[in-house]
């Protein structure tokens, strides 16, 4: 399955099950098992409060094989053997930008996050990784970036902006620092109950600054493709909880608090539990 096959929007369910059987799917994954046994040490603190595996977590067995499987034909319509500089905004630490950087000898990722600790994280990572000289680290905001115009090739931003509130001055830094012709991958929860992020109203608000300022091909309107997000057979939380509940990333103890926090905020009784699908799509910066 190639990025084209791959197709913005709202993911289904049998979608994911054609994915699994592909190497746009099970090469990260492969990767991604090598990497965790490699970094195990390093990444022991930031699994506590996210989790290291990414394709235990039900969404991101989409996500990730989305954006890279996006970056990596971009990466082959690009002249200079894949030489491409890649900001992977509020990275975390994951196995994502040494995957890269394993299949585009030429690639080099800047990895953004609020986060400090990551720091350590990363040195402890570069040191033993053999495309640990190619990551490097940065703690920043996003509104905010310490990088120059039109420094980057591209950006893959998975499941980030949601928890932020201002969303047109994020993509207006993105943009400052993209090169023309730049791609922009972008992944974020949708709230199908509406209770939390992102709403409908705020995922249009989002998706129209989105194709206000960038290119998306094919004229797809990524507003539109919101009138789908209840179809059935979609790839949905619910979903998971009833097929592979081992998948979603609220355990008990970390249920019963949200639950208690919702009902204090005024929610109802949500039992901890999100009802979400996601949202995916890749776009250029206007050359």
């Amino acid at each position: 399955m190639t990025a084209t096959q791959m197709r913005m929007g709202i993911p289904r369910i049998e979608e994911l099950d054609r994915l699994k059987e592909t190497p746009a799917y099970q090469d990260p994954a492969e990767f991604n098992e090598q990497f965790l046994s490699r970094h195990s040490a390093a990444l022991k603190q930031y699994g506590k409060h996210w989790g290291t595996h990414p394709f235990r977590l039900w969404s991101r067995r989409w996500e990730y094989p989305f954006a890279a499987s996006h970056l990596l034909d971009f990466a082959q319509s690009t002249p200079g053997e894949g030489e491409l500089k890649v900001m992977d905004a509020g990275s975390g630490v994951t196995f994502f930008p040494y995957y890269i950087c394993s299949r585009l000898p030429g690639a080099q990722f800047v990895c953004v996050d609020y986060d400090p600790t990551y720091t350590a994280m990363f040195d402890a990572i570069n040191r033993t990784d053999p495309c640990g000289s190619r990551v490097r680290f940065v703690q920043a905001p996003l509104q905010k970036l310490p990088l120059q115009d039109g420094e980057l090739d591209a950006i893959v931003c998975i499941s980030v902006l949601e928890h932020t509130d201002n969303y047109e001055q994020i993509v207006d830094e993105f943009l400052r620092v993209m090169r023309g012709g730049a791609l922009f991958v972008l992944t974020f929860d949708l709230s199908l109950d509406g209770k939390f992020t992102l709403p409908r109203p705020r995922a249009q608000e989002l998706l129209r600054v989105i194709q206000s300022k960038f290119v998306v091909e094919d004229g797809l309107d990524l507003v539109a493709e919101l009138e789908h997000m209840h179809d059935a057979g979609l790839l949905t939380s619910d979903h998971v909880r009833d097929t592979e509940p081992q998948l979603l990333p609220w355990t008990k103890p970390v249920r019963v608090y949200k639950a208690v926090q919702d009902l204090v905020q005024g929610k109802g009784w949500t039992g901890g539990f999100r009802s979400r699908t996601i949202f995916c799509c890749a776009v250029k910066k206007p050359a």
